[in-house]
Parts: structure tokens; C-alpha cells; sequence
């Protein structure tokens, strides 16, 4: 039987920590329109964790902040509708990956 060499383990356990690292919480967003002038936002990482009392920010197409919230404890968060084109920012705040955009007309 082959002996196999401590360097060889310790570079396949750091591949995987680290692999899964990178991949381990991109946050993804649903949005959905209530139609009573309202629409709700919820942010779930790839985990399956919820983005509780992420940032929530309303942008325009200039940039100018139109809203300004924060999710609650199951990651959702509801608005009133903006009269104009606009872009849903949530920002977990928490590292690479843990902010998610959704351009709404």
C-alpha cells in the first residue's frame, strides 16, 4: 500500500475549504409586485440562510436614492412602488458576494 504524503493532504483539504469558500453565500433576491402598489423583496443565500436586516436601498437610473429600508428577521422587506424605473439593491454587508441588484421598470 502507497503512503500518501502529508503535503498532498493538506493541499486537497485546503482546495476544498477554500472552493467552498468562494461559493458558499451569494445572495440571490425575488421580487415580487403585490399589486396594491407595493412590492416585497426577500434575500436568501445560496446557503439557503435568509438575508435578515440586510440594507435595502431603491436607486433610480441617475443613482439618486429613492428609498431606504431594511429587511426583517426572514430577510424580506416591502416598499411602496416607486412612480419610475428603478434598481433594488440589498446588501447583507458581510463580505464579497453578499450583494444582489434587480432593475425594475
Amino acid at each position: 500500500m502507497k503512503k500518501i504524503l502529508p503535503g498532498f493532504f493538506v493541499f486537497m483539504v485546503l482546495t476544498f475549504i477554500l472552493n467552498s469558500q468562494a461559493f458558499a453565500h451569494t445572495l440571490f433576491i425575488t421580487v415580487e409586485d403585490n399589486e396594491d402598489g407595493t412590492v416585497t423583496v426577500q434575500g436568501m443565500f445560496s446557503t439557503g440562510g435568509t438575508a435578515a436586516w440586510a440594507e435595502v436601498c431603491l436607486e433610480d437610473e441617475k443613482g439618486k436614492v429613492l428609498w431606504k429600508g431594511k429587511a426583517d428577521d426572514y430577510g424580506e422587506c416591502t416598499f411602496k412602488k416607486p412612480g419610475v424605473p428603478y434598481t433594488i439593491i440589498m446588501d447583507a454587508g458581510t463580505g464579497p458576494g453578499h450583494q444582489a441588484r434587480e432593475e425594475r421598470p
